[in-house]
């Protein structure tokens, strides 16, 4: 009895031993740290891309007008001339060639003075000077002249085209030419200017500056280039330059057949000074 009591004792310790937890089942189990909830981040603001600034268009620049007229000079070479067509190709002037020496009239020159007059084309009338050592040929040449050639209101002023000495030396020949403008411009009233090249005026006329000095300042330059100025003789005509520019003496023209010289004024209108009251 005895040994039941004590097995039944120990078996009761064991069941009390078994029943309770074990030392690793007796620790709290740690409580789960809750979810973090996720704090929307805020979408950002895109940086707007600006905008190429658009290249803008070059706007051309204005062609600037030229600063000078157009023109031509004629004679009986050109034959018959259309002067309607030559102003309607854009022609401001012209010069037209009345006589030669003392016994040449052009025999187109009445026919080109009406004929650029008509079109509204300026003209005016040139002689062509064959000089010589006869007693008054100067005088007589420019009788000749005035006696063929049509110097009216509205015409531009007279021309003496001097480009031959045949044999005069620069003091004769000088005074050839102050003799000839002298007694013109005494009949019209207006001075003549002078036609010429720069290499005729610097040998055959010594360079002289007198006539730039003394009333002819106007000066119808030859220079046959392609150059933007001619060369001007008697130091720049006594500093005046040049007014008209013989720049060619094979332009083509609507209304005239064959070769012509092409002139150019130098200035965008022609003065009143450059006209016979």
């Amino acid at each position: 009895m005895h040994r039941v009591s004590v097995s039944l004792a120990v078996i009761g310790v064991l069941l009390f031993i078994l029943a309770a937890p074990s030392g690793a089942d007796a620790k709290p189990r740690p409580k789960p740290s809750p979810t973090p909830t996720a704090t929307p981040r805020p979408t950002p603001t895109p940086t707007p891309v600006p905008s190429p600034t658009p290249t803008p268009t070059p706007v051309p620049s204005p062609t600037s007008a030229p600063a000078f007229l157009d023109g031509i000079d004629v004679s009986y070479h050109q034959g018959t001339v259309d002067w309607q067509q030559v102003g309607a190709a854009g022609k401001r002037f012209a010069f037209v060639r009345a006589t030669a020496g003392t016994l040449t009239a052009d025999s187109a020159y009445a026919a080109n003075w009406s004929g650029a007059r008509v079109a509204g084309v300026p003209a005016g009338s040139y002689h062509f000077a064959n000089p010589d050592s006869a007693p008054n040929d100067a005088g007589n040449e420019a009788s000749w002249f005035l006696q063929n050639a049509t110097i009216a209101s509205g015409d531009l002023i007279p021309v003496l085209d001097l480009e031959v000495s045949n044999g005069l030396d620069a003091a004769s020949l000088t005074a050839w030419a102050q003799t000839w403008l002298a007694q013109v411009s005494a009949a019209t009233g207006v001075r003549p200017m002078v036609y010429t090249n720069s290499n005729f005026w610097s040998t055959s006329m010594a360079d002289t500056d007198w006539f730039a000095q003394n009333g002819y300042s106007v000066l119808w330059i030859a220079h046959w280039t392609n150059a933007s100025d001619p060369l001007v003789p008697a130091g720049g005509w006594g500093g005046n330059s040049w007014t008209f520019w013989q720049h060619s003496s094979t332009g083509s023209v609507p209304g005239i057949s064959g070769l012509v010289d092409l002139d150019r004024f130098r200035g965008t209108s022609l003065p009143s000074s450059l006209f016979v009251p």
